[in-house]
């Protein structure tokens, strides 16, 4: 009996552990490896040149089940008061692959 409780237990461990990447922001960065994880990148298709000012937009993910936040380009833009912007990058960190944590910053600087 204790045995097939162990076994159940392994397994929802796995499972756990293995769906952690099925929660995501969509970001086209590098799959995340490792309890902890923080990436910072930048949009190759929006990269022009750093600008002057820059403004950041944030959001969060808590056990899969909680999202809060708003990372668009337009909010992140509002937050540093910019009306044209030059490039655009984003932070992301996860903890526990993802399932405990998982944030995501846009970062854009312009004029």
């Amino acid at each position: 009996m204790i045995q097939k409780k162990v076994n159940y237990l392994f397994l929802a461990i796995l499972l756990f552990i293995g769906f952690g990447n099925c929660i995501s922001f969509g970001v086209n960065g590098p799959d995340s490896v490792g309890i902890f994880y923080s990436f910072n990148g930048r949009s190759e298709e929006y990269f022009n040149k750093i600008g002057p000012k820059q403004g950041k937009a944030c959001q969060s993910s808590y056990l899969g089940l909680v999202a809060v936040g708003d990372s668009s380009i337009p909010t992140a833009a509002k937050d540093g008061k910019i009306t044209q912007v030059t490039s655009i990058s984003y932070e992301e960190s996860k903890v526990l692959f993802g399932v405990i944590t998982e944030s995501l910053c846009t970062i854009v600087t312009g004029n």
